[in-house]
């Protein structure tokens, strides 16, 4: 009896998972190369190699990296402080969250849904702060700082998306 196919599906699942984990702010590339991986396994190595699936494991890491690393080479450029680097890495997190929490009182897609809103308003929400209050910027400064946040963290989102659809397409 052939396998594969039940092999790609639950490699499907664990792409999908690695999509939603991209969305809520975790590292979900790592979850769709081990969908890779499985069909690796399954078919013995004939379809990928070690190297192959070695330097994609690599990319996995690299692709994270830059996506933790777009949103502080942004905010640097337009001229934010070291605190709003890190704080707008820690209002991601209180922000998902808080908004996964309230959001779970809807199911599970309400958790994943808030969470992901959540994440964008506590990381604006936390610069913003940052910025005006701490810094004495004027509002649209520090807003405009806030807005910068944002398109980075939707940026490495778009680039961590891109590396997991074509991942994908190794295991179809």
């Amino acid at each position: 009896m052939d396998w594969g196919w039940l092999v790609r599906l639950l490699s499907t699942l664990l792409t999908l998972l690695g999509v939603a984990g991209v969305l809520l702010g975790l590292p979900g590339t790592f979850l769709a190369w081990l969908g890779v991986f499985l069909v690796a396994l399954a078919t013995r190595f004939e379809v990928f190699s070690g190297w192959w699936l070695l330097s994609t494991l690599v990319g996995c890491g690299v692709v994270e990296l830059i996506d933790n690393l777009i949103s502080g080479f942004l905010l640097r450029r337009w001229g934010a402080s070291k605190g709003s680097l890190w704080l707008s890495f820690l209002g991601g997190i209180g922000g998902s969250l808080v908004g996964g929490a309230i959001g779970s009182i809807g199911g599970f897609l309400g958790g994943a849904f808030l969470g992901v809103l959540g994440a964008f308003c506590g990381s604006y929400a936390v610069v913003y702060y940052w910025e005006r209050y701490h810094l004495n910027r004027s509002p649209r400064e520090a807003s405009q700082l806030a807005l910068v946040t944002v398109f980075g963290r939707l940026l490495g989102i778009a680039i961590k998306l891109a590396w997991i659809g074509w991942l994908f397409t190794f295991i179809w």
